[in-house]
């Protein structure tokens, strides 16, 4: 009901709003959603194979110095400096702590002779009954106060104990607590603890590591992935950043990670926080549980995403304005004939008979126009016939006719021509025809057979995309292509028919998601080109038939094309280069592709 009182422009508006704008706003913001979902998880993936390669790294060279660590305590001095009750001369102190610090600096020659942690600082050594503590770095030092060192007071807590936490290092500034001096530097300290026979704490080892050694690792092997990157203990403390003020705090942002880390329960993923404005990536470290975090701005990794939705909003607010104005339009086109004939019957029920409507028009209302000017003709005749006792007689028939021609059936006959005039749209047409238009122009390549490796590729990615669109999406894949190979030259059709064989043998065959991966690398001075997938892979014997046809001298029958690419390899490069194929039932496929490195054509000598 509200519809149908609607004026005629509303109308109009509402039904190409439906129409047109609403599924532009849907596909839009389907292509956004998608865009952005694909970048952040390609990310993801990236930085927590860049991660994981670290903690695994970090925590083996961790975990080998705390193990050396054991040794130190197990020497008979330091077992017999450390049960000493009595506060020993001053020759003898300066004797056995001189010895201690040998001990220690021996420890450090060997941790950095075997590379087994770069970033180790030094030991520290706390005799509880001598209350003394001996730096490896530099001295000792006699009647400290023990609540004024961070890994003292850490020992006589079960947290402290074997376990690697933030500390200030031992100095004059933080024996003093002099606290200008306490911010400026930290260590990563392990604890291990001394005790006698009655249980009793008698020395605290120490193993310092400095803070900024695993921010400067991380630095090392990431490969150009942007943002910060911080590790936290499981209580939201800052263990390693490379801003160095913050290690050994909490912050705000750091918290709220930490908490949306616990909640997810995984050991390694990625969100948004700070209302989208920050992506994080984690992974857990199974060693100590620190969590390993890379916040990355979101416009980094989303910028591109964030134009194609600014220009979706003008697209879309463009179109909004063509649709008003287009609507205005067509309303007007088809209203105003109808309002010419509601303002001639008005005058008819205003009893002027002589109004006629006059138009060159060669449409429908022409028709309309037309009786309407005949039924004036008649009415006019039936006037002048009628005596004048029939005057009311006629007033009654012309009402009835006028009756007789209802707005609401004009405005009926206008939605029929309106339904009549609706254009039907294919979608997708566009995208697979420029996707086929650059598969033939990479695959006529000026009547080429060698190509560089990156035209080859970008025949994959072309093929891929048309693939795509037939299997609504459900093909993914991914191409790892250093610069360097980018202008090897290759044969044309080197991979296009690896990935045909891909899909239809292999991903195909299979339910779920599908997925390809090409791997570019050297091996030996040889070019190295590794395709994968996901597919339903091969059984051993079809596999190893498969290998032996490949080997054949007929290329006829089954595997033609895979057949046909060896033979071409093997004469225009010789017989060490070929392809090899690896294959596990149920898991995929791997195509294994060696050729001479090269950017200039060569024969097979």
């Amino acid at each position: 009901m509200i519809f149908q009182n609607m004026s005629f422009r509303t109308k109009m508006f509402m039904s190409m709003t439906i129409v047109i704008l609403i599924p532009m706003i849907i596909v839009s913001s389907l292509l956004y959603i998608r865009s952005a979902q694909s970048i952040t998880d390609q990310t993801s993936k990236v930085v927590i194979s860049s991660i994981d390669f670290a903690v695994n790294n970090i925590d083996s060279a961790l975990d080998n110095v705390t193990g050396l660590s054991k040794l130190i305590l197990t020497d008979s001095r330091l077992l017999t400096l450390a049960k000493q009750e009595t506060r020993l001369p001053l020759e003898v102190r300066n004797e056995k702590y001189v010895g201690m610090l040998d001990l220690l600096n021996f420890f450090i020659t060997r941790i950095r002779i075997q590379n087994v942690l770069e970033g180790t600082d030094s030991f520290y050594l706390y005799l509880v009954k001598q209350n003394t503590i001996i730096d490896s770095k530099s001295t000792y030092y006699e009647d400290v106060n023990s609540e004024n060192i961070d890994f003292v007071k850490k020992s006589f807590n079960t947290d402290g104990n074997e376990h690697w936490f933030v500390s200030t290092p031992v100095d004059y500034y933080s024996l003093n607590r002099i606290s200008t001096r306490l911010e400026e530097s930290k260590l990563i300290t392990f604890n291990r603890v001394l005790k006698d026979e009655k249980g009793d704490t008698i020395a605290v080892l120490a193993v310092n590591v400095r803070d900024n050694y695993i921010s400067d690792y991380y630095r090392k092997i990431q490969r150009g992935i942007p943002g910060d990157f911080v590790v936290m203990d499981a209580d939201s403390k800052v263990v390693a950043h490379t801003d160095q003020s913050i290690v050994g705090k909490e912050t705000d942002l750091y918290s709220q990670i930490n908490d949306k880390i616990q909640a997810s329960a995984k050991e390694s993923g990625s969100f948004f926080v700070d209302m989208q404005k920050q992506f994080v990536v984690y992974s857990i470290s199974p060693y100590n549980h620190w969590r390993y975090v890379v916040v990355i701005p979101s416009s980094e990794i989303l910028g591109k995403v964030y134009e194609i939705r600014n220009f979706f909003i003008i697209l879309i607010s463009i179109t909004a304005l063509i649709l008003f104005i287009v609507s205005y339009f067509l309303s007007n086109l088809f209203y105003k004939p109808l309002l010419k004939l509601i303002r001639a019957m008005q005058k008819i029920e205003n009893r002027n008979l002589e109004v006629r409507i006059q138009d060159k028009r060669q449409d429908e209302f022409r028709q309309v126009y037309q009786g309407f000017n005949d039924m004036a003709d008649e009415l006019k005749a039936l006037v002048k016939d009628l005596a004048n006792e029939k005057l009311y007689k006629l007033e009654a028939e012309i009402k009835l006719l006028q009756a007789q021609i209802n707005p609401h059936f004009l405005y009926n006959t206008l939605d029929s021509i309106y339904s009549i005039a609706k254009i039907k749209k294919v979608e997708e047409i566009s995208q697979m025809v420029a996707a086929l238009s650059k598969f033939f122009r990479v695959s006529l390549s000026g009547g080429r057979d060698i190509v560089s490796l990156k035209e080859a590729v970008s025949l994959v990615v072309n093929y891929l995309t048309i693939l795509n669109i037939r299997y609504r999406g459900e093909i993914s894949y991914h191409i790892d292509l250093p610069d360097e190979f980018a202008d090897c030259l290759v044969p044309k059709m080197l991979l296009q028919p690896i990935v045909e064989n891909s899909v239809y043998h292999g991903i195909e065959r299979t339910k779920g998601r599908g997925h390809i991966y090409v791997a570019v690398s050297s091996n030996e001075g040889k070019l190295r080109i590794v395709v994968n997938d996901n597919g339903i892979g091969m059984q051993e014997e079809e596999l190893r038939r498969l290998r032996d046809s490949l080997h054949a001298e007929a290329v006829e029958g089954s595997s033609f094309a895979l057949r046909n690419l060896v033979q071409q390899i093997r004469l225009k490069y010789g017989p060490c280069y070929g392809i090899d194929i690896e294959s596990t039932y149920g898991e995929g496929t791997q195509v294994m592709i060696e050729l001479p490195i090269t950017t200039s054509e060569v024969l097979a000598t």
